[in-house]
């Protein structure tokens, strides 16, 4: 019997250690463990997010849940400027001419070859010779005036042209690429190249050069093709997920201010599983210009939506009603030439439009009450789309009358 105490005494005190121990050991673990984050109530859209296929992907966990972003600039092809080159002798007198023979550039760029001492190089009688071209925009130069103007109208020619000058040798093969110039005056690379601008329409580049001493002839060429120029045309498409399946919501701008400081004036699209637009926004404050678009969470709580500048209604990041940007020519479009910041708030609201701003305390509709809304839309076997697998449904069970219950 005293052995039998003995060995329940013995039982007992390591049950009480294990209990004391394991008390410790949670009680550590508590105290190191990582509390965890709430739910963030501001999501962040992410570029790049300009298609549909690449969509920011935002899991809304709150009822107050906000959504901010920014229209941001893009790089985009310049315009291509149609060049015009004429060669001068030390008078001024034009001694040669191109419009369109360049190998660089979409074919509207000038370009000269076999330029020597008989058609081109100038002999200062000092021992240098010199290449004086002139560059400008087509039609300037056709009248025989270099001046930016074709018989006292701008040339209208806009856009980044990139000039090179290739020194060549008694081979017509490229010298060095570095050459000594006459007199001391240095050295000078080889191609020697020339970056600018048509900014206005009406400019005519003047340009000199100290032929390098071992040069026998050179070749000019234009490349109209080297420009890029920022423009507003961002577009942020978002993938609103973790939604009420079938039930309403608006997405509403709340806040947001475009590079000049005014209202960011955006457009929202609402897009189906396939891409197609199913509906755009429209101006809820005629002050501010601030969007907001009402929609469906689909059968999985997904809704697809895009945020792009007022006049962009196809969201291609592009003014439907012509060029808005500065820049253009051509008639090309550039962009919808909105750039800013952009807040959206997301509401619920109640079942058959009875509107209510979304909260904890609001409810979320019954099951009932998402299969009515569903057949509201016609959407029988709620996919979150109205198709023929609705009406085959329908047309499968046509003329049947559900039996009612007996009282």
């Amino acid at each position: 019997m005293g052995e039998m105490s003995s060995m329940c005494a013995g039982r007992s005190a390591r049950s009480i250690l294990a209990v004391v121990t394991a008390t410790m050991l949670l009680a550590s673990a508590a105290s190191n463990a990582v509390p965890m984050e709430e739910p963030s109530k501001v999501k962040i859209e992410a570029e790049a997010n300009d298609t549909f296929d690449t969509a920011t992907w935002i899991l809304v966990e709150t009822p107050d849940t906000h959504v901010t972003g920014k229209l941001e600039k893009r790089y985009v092809p310049d315009c291509e400027p149609d060049t015009y080159m004429l060669l001068f002798d030390k008078q001024n007198g034009i001694v040669n001419r191109d419009d369109n023979s360049s190998p660089l550039g979409n074919g509207w760029a000038s370009g000269i070859e076999e330029i020597d001492d008989s058609n081109g190089f100038i002999d200062n009688s000092d021992g240098s010779r010199s290449l004086r071209i002139g560059l400008t925009g087509r039609a300037d130069g056709l009248d025989g005036v270099f001046n930016g103007l074709f018989q006292n109208d701008p040339h209208h020619q806009k856009g980044e042209f990139t000039l090179i000058v290739t020194w060549l040798d008694e081979n017509d093969e490229p010298c060095p690429a570095v050459m000594l110039l006459p007199d001391g005056l240095g050295e000078a690379p080889n191609p020697q190249v020339y970056v600018d601008r048509f900014e206005t329409g009406a400019e005519a580049f003047y340009l000199n050069y100290v032929v390098p001493i071992d040069a026998v002839s050179a070749s000019i060429a234009v490349d109209n093709t080297t420009g890029w120029i920022r423009t507003c045309r961002d577009v942020d498409y978002l993938r609103l997920d973790n939604l009420v399946p079938l039930c309403d919501y608006c997405f509403t701008q709340i806040g947001g201010i475009d590079c000049e400081c005014r209202p960011t004036d955006t457009l929202v699209g609402w897009f189906d599983k396939l891409g197609h637009l199913i509906q755009l926004s429209y101006d809820w404050s005629n002050d501010t210009g601030y969007s907001e678009i009402c929609f469906t969470a689909d059968s999985h709580g997904v809704a697809i939506l895009a945020v792009t500048g007022e006049g962009d209604a196809d969201f291609d990041g592009m003014h439907d009603g012509g060029p808005r940007d500065i820049v253009y020519c051509d008639e090309r479009e550039w962009g919808h030439g909105v750039c800013g910041c952009w807040t959206f708030a997301i509401r619920t609201i109640a079942p058959h439009g009875e509107g209510s701003p979304m909260g904890p305390d609001d409810g979320m509709p019954s099951e009932a009450e998402l299969l009515l809304i569903a057949m509201d839309r016609g959407d029988i076997n709620r996919d979150g789309t109205t198709n023929t697998a609705d009406l085959g449904i329908l047309l499968g069970n046509f003329g049947w009358i559900q039996p009612q219950p007996s009282r």
